[in-house]
């Protein structure tokens, strides 16, 4: 694999994938040519300019790349102002939600379009709130859209590809479910109040989470890069969702702490509003039927061992 560029190279995910596809061992017995998109003014050829929201980017500079990974949008499981640690989403939090991936999204797909030289591979990030709320029901990539923000997300998220599709280059959206690091996300967010001794099972604790381990999602991305045979959806989680109860006892496990503090479903509901609604009430038992279909290995399948290594 030749030049990678990365959007959102400064989250999560995107740090951690930066620094993996730089090593000699990533792809390539040598080191991969590693560019990423940045808002600020570039400060080295590995760094090109481009502005989502006003729907700018420096084109020319995309030439040579041969392939994209499309992880920027705007931080999902965050609020604004005093409630930003909580996460409750505003309207406003929710325009920026959708328009952050929209219009990313739809700027390299058309810039991907203009390029004389196409990319080999689009690979862009979506989420299992594609299939909504679904209770015990096992969802493949084939299974229906749902209901919820969420959903429409992920389906706005996943449709702003369609340039780049049309434009005959290899398009794979990665639903990704709970990425678990002590850097961000929902392990981020528990971490506390684990440690404090008050966490516990959300709700009934009945409802299932969809979730990957932080070194198989980017284990997931690379294994997109060089695999010809996934196009379109693609489930990036383990193959063994977890229930709510059972995720948390994990954490609370690795962390030696109890977990047997519930937070009931009326408590969500009044503190977290719809977020929590849809993050820690809602129920994906989605599985990676592409990923498996097509050879892929997870290096951490269980929720105890993978919590384990989040934790580190």
């Amino acid at each position: 694999m030749g030049k990678i560029l990365i959007s959102g190279a400064s989250g999560m995910v995107g740090r951690v994938l930066a620094s993996h596809l730089r090593t000699p061992s990533a792809l390539n017995s040598f080191k991969p040519n590693v560019a990423t998109l940045v808002r600020h003014t570039p400060r080295s050829s590995s760094e090109i300019w481009w502005n989502p929201m006003e729907s700018q980017i420096d084109v020319a500079a995309l030439e040579g790349v041969e392939a994209i990974i499309h992880l920027a949008g705007e931080n999902i499981g965050s609020g604004e102002g005093p409630l930003a640690a909580i996460g409750r989403w505003s309207d406003r939090k929710k325009h920026l939600i959708i328009e952050s991936r929209r219009r990313g999204t739809t700027l390299l797909s058309r810039a991907i379009a203009a390029m004389r030289t196409k990319p080999k591979v689009f690979v862009s990030a979506s989420g299992v709130g594609y299939y909504g709320s679904c209770a015990d029901t096992v969802l493949t990539e084939k299974s229906p859209k749902g209901t919820g923000f969420l959903s429409e997300v992920a389906d706005v998220w996943e449709s702003s590809t369609a340039m780049a599709k049309d434009a005959g280059v290899r398009v794979v959206n990665l639903r990704f479910g709970v990425i678990l690091s002590k850097n961000g996300g929902v392990v981020e967010k528990l971490y506390w109040p684990f440690f404090f001794g008050g966490g516990g099972p959300v709700g009934s604790g009945e409802q299932y989470m969809s979730w990957i381990a932080l070194s198989d999602a980017i284990r997931a991305i690379e294994f997109a890069l060089s695999h010809d045979s996934l196009n379109g959806p693609v489930n990036a989680c383990s193959p063994n969702p977890a229930r709510n109860k059972d995720f948390m006892s994990a954490l609370g496990s690795a962390m030696n702490r109890p977990a047997f503090v519930p937070l009931p479903e009326a408590a969500v509901n009044l503190v977290f509003g719809e977020m929590g609604t849809e993050t820690l009430l809602g129920s994906q038992r989605a599985v990676p039927q592409m990923l498996l279909e097509n050879g892929f290995s997870f290096k951490l399948p269980g929720i105890q061992e993978a919590m384990v290594e989040a934790l580190m």
